[in-house]
């Protein structure tokens, strides 16, 4: 397990799993009237994950959000407007997802909120995402530590594909299946944390099993999943990781990164002595 410590504050103060909160509208598409309808989405939607609180038990990740939502087009739906948008989620590190289909309605000046038993097309949206990220970090602090947060995240999808809102949710079913059933980048991802925090204790041995295991789950994906969620966690962690197998003499284990990592192999290589 990871180095965790929790604050038990004795107040109404609840800290919240999301830090800073950067929120990018792209309204270009929409008519001059359709803009004003959503003049209030930024804010809302940045009070959202900020205000609630995601998971009790892990407080004080202050993980950082980067969002950009790019409306496509207004159209009706049942007799109310829904407007169309791809919007683009990240912790500004190597969990990033780009998502084609969302589609909701929005009363300028109401808050976004979210309902666990009640689907709403965009809380339950952006929920799913919360829940989603939130899993992978807590993936870095307990072995398979974000299951439960998948789970809320699939509780979700499956009230989104039963809604009047269907669209994009069963691609979203499919997203969770493929982070989910790829062990071997979750076990890859922990182990790499935890070697780091025995890195920087000073415990090479103990650093080293967990960078082989790190290895291993890599070494997994590359045989039988699609890897550029991989690669994005390698672009994350490279120099760091370079550094600490560079000082510690893992000649072979950069190598091995090289070869998987081709388009960067000559950093690893520059950290073999």
């Amino acid at each position: 397990m990871r180095i965790f410590i929790t604050l038990i504050l004795y107040s109404s103060i609840i800290l919240g799993q999301f830090g800073k909160i950067e929120v990018k509208i792209d309204d270009r598409l929409l008519r001059n009237s359709e803009k004003q309808k959503v003049s209030t989405i930024k804010n809302e939607v940045s009070r959202f994950f900020s205000k609630h609180t995601w998971n009790e038990e892990f407080q004080d990740l202050k993980i950082p959000l980067h969002i950009s939502i790019a409306f496509q087009g207004i159209a009706q739906k049942g007799g109310m407007e829904t407007f169309h948008a791809q919007v683009l989620i990240s912790d500004g590190m190597d969990l990033r997802y780009f998502d084609k289909s969302l589609q909701f309605y929005y009363n300028s000046g109401s808050a976004i909120y979210y309902d666990p038993v009640l689907f709403e097309p965009l809380g339950s949206f952006l929920a799913f995402y919360a829940y989603t990220i939130l899993a992978g970090h807590m993936d870095t602090y307990d072995f398979y530590g974000g299951n439960l947060s998948y789970d809320q995240a699939r509780e979700i999808v499956l009230r989104g594909i039963a809604s009047d809102y269907p669209k994009g949710w069963s691609t979203r079913m499919q997203l969770l299946k493929e982070i989910t059933d790829n062990k071997g980048l979750r076990e890859a991802r922990f182990a790499y944390y935890v070697g780091m925090d025995f890195f920087n204790q000073g415990k090479p041995d103990e650093a080293l099993e967990e960078f082989e295991l790190m290895i291993k789950g890599i070494r997994s994906v590359f045989r039988q999943f699609p890897t550029g969620r991989t690669l994005y966690f390698l672009d994350a962690h490279r120099t760091d990781l370079v550094k600490a197998l560079s000082i510690m003499g893992q000649s072979n284990m950069l190598n091995e990164l090289a070869d998987m990592d081709q388009a960067h192999k000559e950093i690893y290589f520059k950290g073999i002595k």
